[in-house]
């Protein structure tokens, strides 16, 4: 039993896929026709949204290393995966990273199957907040007052308007009076 499961949103998760490299591509992506998802079923639950999906062969990362593929290219810690730099650049062959974004930070419970085997997870770097004014020309300056306008003047139409529908009552009134007489008399 795995006590693996998806995680934050922030969470990534890494992946071997033993299939070859031209099965890897209808593995990770989801078959619109039928619904068909092999590594949502390789994962063990019921929803993945594909968007969270990457698929890669580590021989194609050839550069920037897988490493620097999940560091640079994902966002994941760098000192948070230091201590797995070693075994995750040793990897060869297809790999899938799946981001707890996938499973809308469900906290789902994974137990991933053949032709999957787990690396790793991680987190991905907090996004860096500031508060610093802008520095762009075009955000410079500033921004006119808004001058109030005077709300339009309806009066005479609302006025109309109420004619007009208590003449339309007043007529249907008369209307039903003259055919309960009319009916009445025969």
């Amino acid at each position: 039993m795995s006590d693996l499961t998806s995680g934050p949103r922030e969470t990534i998760h890494l992946f071997t896929v033993d299939l070859p490299e031209d099965a890897l591509w209808d593995f990770v992506t989801e078959d619109p026709d039928s619904g068909d998802f092999p590594l949502r079923d390789a994962l063990g639950v019921e929803a993945l949204d594909e968007a969270a999906v990457e698929g890669a062969v580590a021989e194609d990362l050839e550069g920037i290393g897988l490493t620097g593929f999940l560091t640079e290219g994902i966002g994941v810690e760098d000192s948070a995966i230091a201590p797995d730099r070693a075994r995750i650049d040793a990897l060869s062959g297809s790999v899938v990273i799946v981001k707890g974004a996938g499973f809308d930070g469900a906290h789902v419970p994974l137990h991933p199957r053949a032709p999957l085997a787990h690396v790793g997870s991680w987190a991905l770097t907090p996004a860096p907040i500031t508060l610093e004014p802008l520095s762009a020309e075009t955000a410079q300056g500033s921004v006119p007052p808004v001058t109030p306008t005077a709300p339009e003047v309806t009066a005479g139409r609302n006025r109309y308007s109420l004619w007009l529908v208590l003449g339309a009552a007043v007529l249907l009134v008369l209307g039903l009076i003259l055919a309960r007489t009319m009916g009445g008399g025969a």
